[in-house]
């Protein structure tokens, strides 16, 4: 198991959904429904995990992230308002990545070396996003989709970590692996809108060419009651999509030796 990385993307319902930083206020808080499903797994199973967390959050519930790092898991950067990279000036991304990293050290007394932008942000149109995290202190990236979306992706990204050797950052992208001739990723809606086993095949699939796992998932993906709201079509489809699913399939990914 060791090659395989469960990480875990700490926002709420409506942050994940693209709704504006300025009307959160608006929506019923449901975090920690969520967040302690996933803890209960992975403390149940005795893994670590990864939680990359809006500033916004870890400045909001404190308790939370200090929990994180009590139970002995990794807390990363998730920029402060959720905003894609590619949407901001190189000043904003600054500014949250820098700020977002002092909220969680103070409360952790640790330092943060990991940083994941929202919806995978980093593209070619915002590379320069990655000397900034370099400059700012951070030593690993997980931003990078080589699988191309309408939302994010580089499909010339390599399948595998990297080190960028004009800043030194490591860069670990999405999993992704081939079915039916297509590229699909490791972890997120794929895990909840296809069956486990499609999930499960592909990691193997990467195991058996020498590659990491680096899986992906949200705690609002373990609350399926929360409020039911109309967006973007192709992305209701991937927010909504069986969520009921996510624990089930949760307890069988950690399942000592199950991949």
């Amino acid at each position: 198991m060791s090659n395989n990385c469960f990480t875990v993307d700490f926002e709420d319902w409506y942050q994940g959904i693209e709704l504006p930083f300025s009307d959160w206020h608006k929506y019923e808080r449901r975090i920690e429904k969520g967040f302690y499903r996933v803890l209960e797994l992975l403390n149940a199973y005795n893994s670590k995990a990864t939680f990359f967390t809006l500033g916004w959050i870890a400045e909001t519930y404190p308790h939370l992230v200090k929990e994180v790092a009590d139970a002995g898991h990794e807390l990363g950067s998730h920029g402060y308002s959720h905003e894609k990279v590619y949407n901001q000036t190189p000043e904003e991304f600054r500014h949250e990545i820098r700020q977002t990293k002092n909220i969680i050290e103070q409360l952790t007394g640790k330092e943060v070396t990991t940083h994941r932008s929202p919806f995978f942000s980093i593209t070619s149109k915002s590379l320069w996003a990655l000397d900034i995290l370099a400059e700012e202190g951070y030593k690993i990236d997980c931003s990078i989709s080589p699988i191309k979306t309408w939302r994010y992706g580089i499909s010339s990204c390599p399948d595998s970590v990297f080190r960028i050797k004009e800043n030194n950052l490591i860069e670990f992208p999405v999993s992704r692996f081939s079915f039916l001739r297509k590229k699909w990723a490791v972890g997120g809606a794929y895990f909840r809108i296809f069956p486990y086993s499609f999930t499960l095949n592909g990691m193997r699939q990467r195991i058996k060419n020498n590659l990491p796992n680096m899986f992906y998932i949200h705690p609002w993906e373990y609350d399926p009651e929360h409020p039911h709201v109309k967006f973007e079509r192709k992305a209701m489809l991937t927010h909504y999509a069986n969520l009921k699913k996510t624990y089930s399939n949760t307890q069988k990914l950690l399942i000592p030796a199950s991949i």
